[in-house]
């Protein structure tokens, strides 16, 4: 499968649940996007407002 490039140029929350990688986002009506950890080939994060945790990232390596 080809694997997906996920770019966060807007401010987002950005967690895992049940091998999904979660986005949520800071702005009044956008509901939360999942996407399957093992579809992620790289993510590019280029906002300053980006939160994420640190054991999150050793669950996508």
């Amino acid at each position: 499968m080809i694997k997906r490039t996920l770019f966060f140029g807007n401010p987002a929350y950005l967690n895992t649940a049940n091998q999904q990688l979660v986005i949520k986002f800071p702005e009044e009506g956008r509901k939360p996007k999942t996407i399957p950890i093992e579809d992620i080939g790289i993510i590019v994060l280029e906002h300053p407002q980006i939160t994420f945790r640190l054991g999150n990232i050793s669950e996508i390596i």
